[in-house]
């Protein structure tokens, strides 16, 4: 058994390793909405790629909404950290960035997917 569970392992590190998308599930139920981050990225503007964007609670996509950035906004980036899978605008991220939008003065997590460039630079 063990040996079965070394096998699929070592595939699915193949398989990620060539580039090739495994599409997961939603966020287990036990994913935490609480993560910590430091103020330590210096990006700065118009960062939104998309309209009434969630500004989440937790880097995963089962955490509460705080607001919504939109494309005339401008935000703070804080730092990014791994959550949930994310696809928008052509991409799929696994990153999510802590941010302020200092238009509404909502603070909170987005997914990378939905910022320009990606997201942010350095990690929490």
């Amino acid at each position: 058994m063990r040996r079965a569970s070394s096998i699929g392992a070592a595939f699915l590190l193949a398989v990620a390793a060539a580039g090739v998308a495994v599409v997961g599930g939603a966020a287990p139920a036990s994913a935490s909405c609480s993560h910590s981050h430091s103020n330590i990225d210096n990006k700065f503007g118009q960062l939104f790629n998309a309209t009434n964007v969630n500004i989440r609670s937790g880097p995963h996509t089962t955490c509460g909404s705080l607001g919504y950035g939109q494309l005339s906004h401008n935000v703070d980036f804080h730092c990014f950290a791994s959550g949930d899978r994310v696809s928008a605008n052509g991409h799929t991220t696994y990153t999510w960035t802590y941010l302020r939008d200092t238009t509404t003065g909502v603070s909170g997590w987005v997914a990378d997917a939905l910022l320009d460039n990606l997201g942010g630079n350095v990690a929490c």
